[in-house]
């Protein structure tokens, strides 16, 4: 049914392509690839995916797709432990990588895959920056729900030419971006390389891009190197991934002055998209994540499980037909997340006086200091408001031997010394947030998506 829906679509742009690093194939071409490709997995059930090239990744999965076969993404940008973690808990029939050169399947003898009782046509894990990879199961209506309501709002055509930049093991790429690109007769352009702002840009500027999807700590670094350039041909950016600050936000705005700027919210377990602000609020809203998709329900509660109202802060829940179908293998972890069809999302969130979304950061991420609830997420769009901020990370310390947590901090900035810091964030927050440690750096840890990594201390 899935793979029906893509081809069809992509049927009516047969010339239209997907490349990488020059080579490339039109849409007709991969049509037939993904087709013949996918008879090398008769009989299989359940298929992982792991290719230096995204390009060739992105066939893969579309010829797990046409055989009806489990696709089970990974990611080299990860590292080799984490994937073999995702092969352990799934243990998939078979893999197909690019490591030869050529794509090929090779099977897996002890492979202990058991088929649910709904067939899932992808397992999505967690990105897996803290704790043990989960796996998301994706069916068909799932992700046909997801590109047709991403399709409604997103004004992306076989005009624009769209810069993959991220592995496609993200759901936010691969439905958001791949899929929806294939459905619209979009050209895509691969980028399989380190991620770096500066090749990113001239990648955008050579292969005249128009449509381009990252995180917010990726768009402002990019913001800076983009006000001294004339001719950046993006219409269409895509922010995702991270809390961003209006502070930012503004940032971005200012360097790219006639972009529509999408600001969209989303995670995995929801395949991916949630909500999404319409690129004419962006200006005046632009830290909130706007409006759920039509086909979801959102509410937000409290921790006794009553609706908050307009302002307040609750956990986000998500409901409708594109919600996961439960986690691998994991019916007790399905069951703490899902409960009468409503998804936890974990997230701390709250809607304004217009009815708009803004998302606060993760609950397990909140720090609880002498029975105050602090957000890190807030502490950080502070700091950025100050033109010296270039990145910033806040975390708790919990220490058995303090009633209070302390706080800590990673800055990369323009600042003599720590000292500089502190007066800054005393300057700028009330006491309460003012972090305990402070250390400066050259830059902070981000993850293949460029997504800043929160590693729980």
């Amino acid at each position: 049914m899935l793979w029906q829906y893509i081809k069809e679509n992509m049927m009516y742009y047969p010339d239209k392509t997907i490349s990488e690093n020059g080579g490339g194939m039109n849409f007709d071409d991969l049509i037939a690839y993904a087709e013949a490709f996918g008879q090398n997995l008769r009989g299989k059930k359940c298929c992982a995916i792991y290719c230096h090239s995204e390009m060739a990744a992105a066939m893969a999965l579309l010829a797990c797709l046409s055989a009806e076969v489990t696709a089970v993404p990974l990611s080299e940008k990860y590292g080799a432990l984490y994937c073999k973690k995702i092969l352990n808990m799934i243990s998939p029939d078979c893999v197909i990588t690019d490591s030869h050169g050529n794509i090929k399947v090779f099977d897996i003898p002890s492979a202990e895959y058991s088929e649910p009782d709904i067939h899932p046509a992808l397992i999505m894990c967690t990105s897996g920056t803290t704790g043990e990879p989960k796996g998301a199961m994706l069916t068909e209506n799932n992700l046909m729900t997801n590109i047709r309501g991403i399709r409604k709002y997103f004004r992306i055509s076989d005009k624009d030419r769209i810069l993959i930049a991220r592995p496609l093991y993200h759901c936010a790429v691969l439905t958001g971006e791949f899929l929806v690109s294939l459905t619209t007769g979009t050209d895509i352009e691969f980028y399989s390389e380190k991620l770096s702002p500066v090749s990113i840009l001239d990648k955008i500027i050579k292969e005249k891009i128009t449509v381009f999807g990252a995180t917010p700590t990726i768009f402002s670094l990019l913001s800076e190197l983009a006000v001294s350039k004339n001719n950046v041909p993006l219409k269409k950016m895509v922010i995702s991934g991270e809390c961003m600050s209006s502070a930012v936000g503004k940032r971005i705005r200012n360097a790219f002055p006639k972009t529509e700027i999408y600001h969209v919210y989303g995670m995995t377990e929801a395949s991916p998209r949630i909500s999404y602000l319409p690129p004419e609020e962006f200006d005046m809203t632009p830290d909130s994540v706007g409006i759920p998709l039509e086909s979801l329900e959102i509410k937000i509660l409290d921790e006794n499980g009553n609706k908050v109202k307009n302002g307040v802060p609750g956990i986000l829940y998500v409901k409708g037909d594109s919600v996961m179908n439960g986690y691998y293998n994991s019916p007790e972890l399905t069951e703490k997340t899902i409960t009468d069809g409503w998804l936890r999302t974990g997230d701390i969130a709250e809607l304004n006086e217009n009815g708009r979304l803004k998302i606060k950061g993760r609950s397990d991420d909140m720090i609880i200091r002498a029975g105050i609830n602090i957000y890190p997420q807030e502490i950080e769009a502070e700091l950025k408001k100050d033109p010296r901020t270039k990145e910033v990370l806040v975390y708790g310390i919990k220490k058995s031997n303090r009633i209070s947590t302390l706080i800590g901090m990673k800055i990369a900035g323009d600042f003599s010394d720590e000292k500089e810091v502190k007066a800054m964030c005393i300057k700028s927050l009330p006491g309460f947030q003012v972090p305990d440690i402070i250390e400066i750096v050259g830059s902070i840890e981000k993850n293949g998506s460029g997504k800043i990594i929160r590693k729980k201390k």
